[in-house]
């Protein structure tokens, strides 16, 4: 339980990361409202404000830059005249004084933090003497190597942080820092979040509309996922980076041109924070992933014949690129937990290296194959499923079939005992309250113990008095234990209405453990009367323990020399999945009997609580 205000400090790394957006409804913004409704008091580092006015202007110079850049482009394709007839006229203003929009960005940095009623740490607070101490004994945040200089700003900030609280007063530090994290971590009064959407998560936590907020998002689930990709193909908001540098800062890849959304399939997300609740809403931050594959296209210089007499490249050709991607990207959404309505922030989903599972060129067919069209058609006509079209075919297939029915039934049931850890999560938070009331907690322990004799690793506990300091705090670190670990489940543990071709299916247990669905990708080049094998397989621990696969048996009709029937064969599927479903059946009934002992321990902590 946090104590309101509670002081917060934030590095500059978490502004950088965030481009220091202060738009209304910004993950940086929604600190004025917890600063206004009493939650937050901001205190920062003097360092921390300077760093970041020097980190906007430069951002400011950037875009100078990028501006300067782009009249140019513009230029060299076109006239002046013509660009402002058209209406474009805002692609020919460049900059002209940059050092004021420099102080315009610092301006408004300055109303922010007046905004957000910021306290800023002095210098007088710095122990020069003990930063130089740990500077020669090498200690955190300074490393032995060639970088020590640069790691100063870090101790100035820390030893500003450690005389502001002293050892007693709690302050929450945002920081994705490892070396600032280590010159303050031997203080307990310190909380450590790595984003402010962590620490705005654990505030809301204790709010009872957290959980009305987390199960508004899982009963529109798929709604939200459908809304995600609309989004997305709606405004394309879709930056590719073609090109990869090695260590030696050669580039090699493409620097596209041209970038287009060719398909957007298997959306799905997590809630990854609550951001910010009030009377009816709440904003929330969800991760999110996609298969996302994209046409990128590019002039081909490299190629083309250099014209001496135009000075100009000619005959340059337009490279087609098709990028296959894993996107994993971040959205924010505002939801009305009443009437279930919601609304999507602007994002953007960024397509590089990390994310790309395929890059190839696609070659437009030069010529058409129109004995293979003829025959594609007769294939329809006499009922049977043209060569090209199976994958389709298989697709739509498997959403029906028998196997994905049946393993959907026992996903369904694994995400009910999901589900159920919402209650439980809610009466672990409810006994950690009463740690407050030392004498009460006593009473309440002993009389948990007495119902949990022989179901858990809960202390066993005869008389209340019999509990020192010691035993109270260990007991207190289990229930947190617990607590959290009913949190992720409920929160992050949830398995798809669907099973898909070429995914890995993750079923997490209760128990820490976890098995592996994997349903092999559609590669087949069918032909008239072949079969195709496609593969399923169960794991556990990187251990195949199932397998099975689909069968594809491709139609086909022969004729005799009367031009009748004579011999032949339908289109069909086969699903070979019994030794797979029998091991999913037998994992979830291994969690449904942990879950009853989870459920037994959070039956006994409530009618404890009862009493």
């Amino acid at each position: 339980m946090f104590k309101y205000p509670l002081s917060v400090t934030i590095d500059t790394n978490i502004f950088d990361s965030a481009k220091y957006d202060l738009s209304d409804g910004s993950t940086i913004r929604l600190l004025e409202n917890y600063v206004k409704n009493g939650t937050l008091k901001v205190v920062l580092s003097n360092i921390v404000v300077r760093e970041s006015k020097k980190h906007l202007s430069k951002q400011v110079q950037k875009i100078c830059s990028i501006s300067r850049k782009l009249r140019t482009e513009v230029l060299k394709e076109s006239t002046e005249h013509l660009v402002k007839h058209i209406g474009l006229d805002e692609l020919l203003n460049i900059p002209r004084d940059k050092k004021t929009l420099e102080k315009k960005s610092e301006e408004l940095f300055d109303i922010f933090l007046h905004e957000i009623d910021a306290e800023i740490l002095n210098n007088d607070l710095i122990d020069l003497d003990k930063i130089i101490d740990d500077y020669f004994d090498i200690n955190p945040p300074f490393e032995d190597g060639d970088k020590k200089r640069k790691e100063f700003p870090d101790a100035f900030i820390a030893n500003q942080i450690i005389k502001r609280f002293g050892d007693n007063e709690v302050v929450a530090i945002v920081s994705n820092d490892k070396g600032f994290k280590k010159a303050c971590q031997s203080f307990k009064n310190h909380l450590f979040f790595e984003s402010l959407g962590e620490l705005y998560d654990a505030i809301n936590k204790e709010k009872e509309a957290y959980s009305e907020t987390i199960n508004a998002i899982k009963e529109l689930q798929f709604r939200i996922s459908d809304a995600i990709s609309e989004h997305i193909s709606q405004n394309e908001n879709i930056d590719v980076i073609g090109l990869s540098y090695d260590r030696d800062g050669i580039a090699y890849g493409y620097d596209y041109d041209e970038t287009y959304l060719e398909e957007l399939e298997d959306t799905s997300f997590f809630v990854h924070s609550v951001d910010q609740i009030s009377d009816e809403t709440s904003i929330v931050t969800l991760n999110c992933s996609a298969k996302i594959s994209v046409n990128c296209y590019y002039e081909d210089y490299d190629n083309a014949p250099w014209d001496s007499e135009k000075k100009e490249y000619v005959f340059v050709d337009t490279i087609k690129i098709r990028e296959e991607h894993m996107a994993r990207f971040a959205c924010r959404i505002e939801i009305n937990r009443e009437s279930k309505e919601f609304n999507i922030f602007p994002f953007k989903v960024i397509l590089g290296g990390d994310s790309r599972k395929n890059r190839y060129e696609i070659k437009e067919p030069l010529n058409v194959d129109y004995d293979e069209e003829i025959k594609e058609k007769d294939r329809e006509y006499l009922g049977f499923i043209p060569l090209g079209s199976y994958k389709t075919y298989l697709e739509e297939d498997l959403s029906g079939s028998d196997m994905s029915q049946e393993i959907m039934k026992h996903f369904e049931k694994m995400n009910n005992i999901y589900l159920k850890f919402e209650d439980i999560s809610i009466i672990y938070d409810s006994l950690l309250e009463e740690f407050e009331d030392e004498n009460n907690i006593k009473k309440i322990i002993k009389a948990i113990s007495k119902g949990l004799e022989h179901i858990s690793d809960f202390p066993s506990v005869i008389d209340e008095d019999d509990i020192g300091k010691d035993e109270l705090a260990e007991i207190q670190r289990w229930v947190e234990c617990k607590s959290e670990q009913a949190s992720i489940i409920a929160d992050r543990y949830s398995l798809p209405d669907s099973i898909d071709y070429g995914k890995e299916f993750v079923v997490s247990g209760i128990d820490d453990s976890s098995i592996i669905l994997s349903i092999d990708e559609i590669n087949i080049k069918p032909s008239e009367g072949s079969e195709e094998l496609i593969d399923i397989s169960l794991f556990k621990d990187d251990e195949k323990i199932a397998t099975g696969h689909i069968k594809l048996m491709v139609g086909y009709l022969d004729f005799d020399e009367d031009g009748g029937a004579a011999n032949g064969l339908g289109d069909s599927i086969e699903y070979e999945y019994f030794e797979i479903l029998e091991r999913i059946k037998a994992y979830i009934g291994e969690q449904k009997r942990a879950f009853k002992n989870e459920e037994k321990i959070a039956e006994a902590i409530e009618n404890a609580l009862k009493k």
